[in-house]
């Protein structure tokens, strides 16, 4: 195991209990505060498309942003042990829960490239002030960012206590242009 690779792993251990130690109290009105400012963020980019993950437990809560009204919304699906794509939901959407808890769209149009305006939000463990994110180590995100990334606004959601001074970068690693936590917007590309 490499030298980042084991500093990876002590740095999930340690921001996961950092997470789970927030009260419930605590996580909802964080993620309150976060999807505020994502509805705030996505109209000044006049977004015309969101692409969004539905939230673990642990993770800053999305409900409210999968019924944006006036946009798009697409949701991940998992295909294989390293491979996803985006599927659109509305209100008719049927969902199917998978490995660890996650909960997927059964069906859908899939997202492609377009001249839409498009933000990803992705989640993370850990975020450093330069936009490196720190995930859970699977690299669905960073796998599919570098083939249909390009020209997407990438958004990382998290809370402030899962900020790093530094996170170990690898070169498969997609950096975010935004990082917002319940603090507010944090811009850094």
């Amino acid at each position: 195991m490499s030298d980042i690779t084991q500093q990876k792993q002590n740095l999930r251990k340690q921001l996961s209990k950092a997470r789970q130690s927030l009260t419930e109290q605590q996580h909802q009105a964080y993620s309150t505060q976060i999807q505020a400012y994502v509805r705030q963020y996505l109209q000044s980019k006049a977004a015309q498309q969101l692409l969004v993950y539905k939230a673990l437990a642990v993770e800053v809560n999305t409900d409210e942003l999968l019924t944006i009204q006036g946009i798009e919304v697409f949701v991940p699906q998992m295909l294989s042990d390293s491979d996803m794509q985006w599927l659109k939901i509305d209100e008719q959407t049927q969902w199917k829960q998978v490995s660890f808890g996650v909960q997927e769209p059964v069906a859908g149009d899939i997202w492609q490239p377009s001249d839409a305006s498009a933000v990803l939000l992705c989640p993370l463990l850990g975020f450093g002030q330069d936009g490196h994110r720190l995930g859970m180590g699977k690299g669905y995100f960073d796998r599919w960012l570098s083939q249909y990334g390009e020209g997407l606004d990438v958004v990382g959601l998290a809370f402030s206590c899962q900020a790093l001074p530094k996170v170990p970068v690898e070169p498969h690693d997609v950096p975010l242009s935004t990082i917002i936590t319940e603090q507010g917007i944090l811009h850094v590309q």
